[in-house]
């Protein structure tokens, strides 16, 4: 099986110079996400600010046929209704012009929002031109048949749909349809047509019907002559498509300056070949981690990461994902953290630059670790935000912080204390957590730690280093995962919003604790830390003792209460995803009984998908993920509900496969909403009873509220899609997905490869003639041996080329 992936990372930065909307100046800017006109993401919201920062990160997982991504920026108002700052629409073209080997970053300028723009869904016609008997005039007939996921132009999520046909200075409506985004109209109309011969274009204009206003563009469908056939009917479904604005518009939209956005894009588009085609690669990767093949390993790590188009990030965490898969990421991580330290002359320096292996750390611990990392801080971090206290060790900045927050004028040195002690009680109940969370690490995560502590260690055994092999550990662990976590707590889904000035500067002044300590070092680079100094002292000598405990570990020993978190794709029990949502258990055979949402727990593992009203109740109500047919979004007409998601569920006692009930289960926002899509979606996709539609509506009184069908077991109105689109941390693994994006990174090394290898051969000829000795390289390594692993990584790309024009030419992928 194969298919094609496309893949966005998005970074939403930080904007500047937004509209003023609040009265005091100020606004509250947060950005919504939005793929072909539907809601995917959004950021949080960032108060009393025209100047925002956000540093928010997206993997979107787009539709193949995506036509453009759109970004809102919205203020935040509970009262009034949010307004809109303006938006930016990029479309997938303009990303493959402007982006380079580091994707696509850049300010972009804010327009005014353009409802004519806000188009989506499909129009079914049916058409044909028809000549008379004595072939003396020809027409043109024209069946609007139905729509399907139209537009909602009403607050109450629905549209009242009709439209109108223009062609030859002849014009047609039809009927308008009530409250539907599924309207179907099956009303035919005829067009005289002057001769045979005559050019001509038919132009079909969705339109939203307002009693009030002024009716609502939806969109609009062209068909020329050509596409018309003559003799015959076509019967096709047709995108709608939004208005070209003309210049003067343009100009319009642009006349305010409403601000600007920095945003970072890189589109992957991968052909996914099945699983045998990458036998190939998996071998040669096997035997640079798992055979020890240093020669190999050597050559390929730096290839990889020199010759990318994507970030290191990114490749980093595609090898991890791949080592995940295959059980070799504990070899991976030793053969790479080795060579960075053989790499390295001066042991102080070990660790500090992004490279592969540290790259390859962070995301080994985001995708192993993150578990670990919220049972460690959460309870901390949430007491922070919850008490929101000022504090402050600078005396520079103390007289704002005693302007800000303080009624009554306190001195100096009574903040200054009473800093002091807020600080050392947050992180001393800081420290403690982590200091005794040694056996709550995952297993893997420890064997890791433990296998880098060695490596260093024989690298410098000398006494005079003896800190080395624990900053080697404190470095990544304290310095990489805690003291970011600690300061950006959204970042890493501790808390649901970014920290406001105080809390951030509370945040900051711990992160830079955690980082001191994570040094082993009781002077800061601070004077002003000076008076924390004791409490930094008391806690290095602490951090070595966790270090120790964190290490001894053995490959057997799999005994920690955190190990069900760890990533084991082979386990179906490992939990995917956990959250809280509001359900409704619903079916179409109950359809009297009424809709009552209550708060539960749910659980996602490869196997089941659990929930329960309480965490510790034992008695859950299983369904297996082998029933689920489709998940999909609820339209918020049919409850007056925001973020609804429903979970269709195949009856284990109907053979037929037609009869299924319904799981209506409400998030607390899109974030959460597409997130728990996708990780379904990602479970379930081989599953053999997934439908192709669905009813976004639910069946009210006597018809279902979308498509106004009257059964309650009418086929659905719209289709369903099981792609994913939001990607994170807990994404399941996806062994082809990951080797694909490796042999993309390599194949853009071929050419470097081929040239190296040409010189290699020339300079090994030339010896040769020369009689020369022991042909090396200036690195001292041996030629002979170079070629043979250069030949080596150029077959395999040689043989993935191949697998790929084949499957290119395969009349399925152009379908």
């Amino acid at each position: 099986m194969f298919s094609k992936h496309t893949t966005l990372y998005l970074r939403i930065s930080e904007a500047k110079n937004l509209l003023s909307k609040d009265l005091n100046g100020k606004s509250d800017p947060y950005c919504v996400l939005k793929v072909d006109n539907e809601v995917i993401a959004r950021t949080v919201t960032v108060y009393k600010s025209l100047e925002p920062l956000w540093g928010e990160e997206f993997t979107l997982h787009m539709p193949c046929g995506f036509r453009d991504l759109a970004i809102y920026v919205y203020d935040e108002d509970r009262v009034s209704g949010d307004d809109i700052i303006g938006t930016i629409s990029i479309t997938k073209q303009m990303i493959h012009e402007q982006k380079t080997s580091n994707g696509l970053e850049r300010w972009f300028p804010l327009l005014k929002a353009n409802k004519d723009l806000e188009i989506q869904g499909e129009i079914l016609l049916e058409y044909g031109i028809r000549s008379s008997e004595n072939m003396s005039s020809s027409h043109l007939v024209l069946t609007v048949v139905e729509g399907r996921d139209l537009a909602p132009k009403d607050k109450t999520g629905y549209s009242d749909p009709y439209i109108t046909i223009e062609c030859l200075d002849q014009s047609k409506t039809t009927s308008s349809q009530k409250k539907t985004r599924f309207p179907e109209w099956h009303e035919t109309f005829t067009f005289l047509l002057p001769s045979a011969d005559v050019d001509f274009t038919v132009t079909i204009t969705v339109m939203d019907k307002d009693r009030i206003r002024s009716d609502d563009f939806m969109g609009r469908i062209h068909l020329r002559a050509d596409d018309i056939p003559e003799g015959s009917t076509t019967r096709k479904w047709h995108s709608v498509a939004h208005k070209t604005l003309t210049a003067t518009e343009i100009r319009r939209c642009s006349k305010i300056d409403r601000g600007k956005l920095r945003l970072k894009l890189q589109l992957l588009e991968e052909l996914v070949l099945p699983s045998s085609c990458y036998n190939p690669i998996t071998d040669l990767l096997f035997q640079a981690i798992k055979l020890e093949n240093y020669d190999l390993g050597m050559y390929i790590w730096p290839t990889l990461a020199k010759n990318r188009t994507l970030e290191l990030s990114e490749v980093a965490g595609s090898l991890i994902r791949f080592s995940l898969s295959h059980d070799v990421v504990v070899d991976f991580l030793d053969r790479v953290t080795r060579m960075d330290v053989e790499g390295t002359a001066n042991p102080n320096t070990l660790f500090r630059g992004n490279t592969l292996a540290t790259k390859s750390m962070d995301q080994f611990m985001k995708i192993v670790g993150m578990p670990y990392l919220h049972h460690t801080l959460s309870n901390e971090i949430d007491r922070i935000f919850s008490e929101k206290k000022a504090v402050e060790l600078d005396p520079h900045r103390v007289n704002s912080v005693r302007r800000r927050h303080s009624i009554h004028r306190e001195s100096e040195e009574n903040i200054l204390q009473s800093s002091q002690e807020v600080l050392e009680g947050y992180m001393g109940d800081i420290m403690e957590r982590i200091i005794h969370s040694a056996r709550d690490c995952p297993h893997i995560m420890r064997v890791v730690f433990r296998n880098l502590q060695m490596t260093v260690r024989k690298k410098w055994p000398e006494t005079e280093y003896e800190d080395i092999p624990y900053l080697a550990v404190s470095g990544f662990l304290f310095l990489r995962f805690f003291a970011p976590a600690i300061l950006s707590p959204k970042l890493f889904s501790l808390h649901p919003v970014h920290a406001n000035r105080k809390i951030s500067r509370t945040l900051t002044l711990l992160a830079k604790l955690t980082q001191s300590m994570g040094n082993l070092n009781v002077q800061g680079k601070e004077a002003w830390l000076e008076p924390l100094a004791p409490l930094i002292h008391n806690y290095v000598g602490c951090v070595r003792e966790f270090i120790d405990d964190l290490v001894t570990v053995f490959d057997s020993d799999k005994n920690h209460r955190c190990s069900g978190l760890s990533p084991t794709h082979q386990k179906d029990e490992v939990i995917l995803r956990h959250g809280v949502l509001l359900k409704c258990r619903y079916k179409t055979k109950s359809w009297l009984r009424p809709l009552v949402f209550k708060k539960c727990n749910f659980w996602l593992t490869r196997s089941t998908l659990s929930y329960t009203k309480s965490q510790s109740e034992e008695a859950r109500k299983v369904i297996p993920v082998s029933q689920v047919c489709a998940v999909e979004k609820l339209d918020y007409g049919a409850l007056s509900k925001s973020n609804m998601g429903q979970i269709l569920i195949r009856d284990p006692e109907d053979t037929n496969n037609v009869d299924y009930g319904i799981l209506y289960f409400q998030a607390k926002d899109v974030n959460e909403l597409t997130s728990w899509m996708s990780a379904i979606r990602k479970t379930c996709q081989f599953n053999q009873c997934r439908v192709e539609a669905y009813h976004p509506g639910v069946y009210k009184g006597d018809k279902w509220s979308c498509c106004h069908r009257l059964l309650p077991t009418a086929t659905g109105c719209s289709q369903t899609y099981h792609g994913v689109m939001l990607g994170d941390w807990q994404d399941p693994l996806d062994p082809r997905l990951e080797t694909q994006i490796i042999f993309s990174q390599l194949l853009n090394s071929r050419d470097n490869l081929r040239k190296e290898q040409i010189e290699l051969q020339l300079e090994l000829t030339r010896r040769g003639a020369e009689g020369s000795v022991g042909c090396v390289t200036s690195q001292g390594q041996p030629i002979d041996k170079k070629l043979k692993t250069i030949g080596q990584i150029l077959d395999v790309i040689e043989q993935l080329t191949m697998s790929h024009e084949t499957f290119r030419e395969m009349p399925e992928l152009h379908h």
